[in-house]
């Protein structure tokens, strides 16, 4: 019995010492806001410390392409968008990106407005959502 209790123990022991650790902080911004004219930019950044490899994905609920073509919308009008991404290996989106662990490995996400939303468009609130998925 004590020698089981021990083998346990030692097993437990080992599982702990080898947990992964992930975090994501230092969020410039919550929140990308566009002005109401053609080519307006918006940006956030956040850094993410991993002790081991890992992937992100970012996508976007509007991508359209890999390249990060997307768009904003109030439902039926569409404004379209370029999202950029520095701090991956590239600017993929919506492809899971596998990642060496790092301490503090800082990302920027940025968004353009490519539509002039002064041309046909009636004036209201346009979303999209962002999102950012971790695998450790």
């Amino acid at each position: 019995m004590k020698r089981l209790l021990v083998l346990i123990a030692g097993w437990a022991m080992s599982t702990l010492a080898s947990a992964q650790y992930c975090s994501i902080d230092g969020f410039a911004n919550d929140e990308l806001r566009l002005q109401s004219y053609q080519r307006s930019q918006a940006a956030t950044s956040f850094n993410i410390s991993c002790d081991t490899g890992y992937s992100i994905l970012f996508s976007s609920q509007n991508l359209t392409s890999a390249d990060g073509m997307s768009y904003v919308s109030n439902g039926p009008y569409k404004l379209r968008t370029k999202l950029n991404l520095r701090g991956a290996n590239n600017n993929v989106w919506g492809i899971p990106l596998q990642q060496s662990a790092a301490q503090r490995q800082k990302y920027i996400v940025s968004v353009q407005l490519i539509d002039n939303p002064l041309n046909g468009v009636p004036a209201g609130t346009y979303r999209d959502r962002i999102s950012v998925d971790i695998n450790f």
